[in-house]
């Protein structure tokens, strides 16, 4: 579910061509019913990127990715302290809790356990 910038969602900076890597986890906001939009960020720094992410969020919730890494922020968080972070190599559940995650904290509700 992308959106356009004018709606609320959950704002993702990508490194790289690397939503696809992350579907699971796009997945996973989507379960939960909140919108994100996905826009190419040209730094490496993943958590600075999810942190910047948050701040241009009117939900308050960021994510920043790479092919290897993706991060979760919350904007009231310090940008060096992020709330989630994931590797590649973390299995399709883990990936999909985070995702779920993130929009839970959006709509304030408990999180999901992750299993990685």
């Amino acid at each position: 579910m992308e959106s356009n910038l004018n709606t609320p969602a959950i704002v993702i900076f990508t490194t790289g061509d690397c939503a696809d890597t992350w579907n699971d986890v796009l997945l996973g906001i989507e379960e939960e019913g909140i919108p994100f939009v996905i826009q190419e960020n040209h730094s490496a720094d993943v958590i600075h990127n999810a942190w910047l992410a948050a701040c241009q969020s009117p939900l308050l919730v960021g994510i920043g990715c790479s092919r290897e890494k993706l991060v979760v922020h919350y904007k009231n968080l310090p940008a060096s302290a992020p709330l989630f972070t994931l590797m590649y190599q973390q299995d399709n559940h883990a990936r999909r809790s985070i995702g779920n995650n993130a929009a839970r904290l959006v709509k304030g509700i408990p999180f999901r356990e992750c299993h990685s």
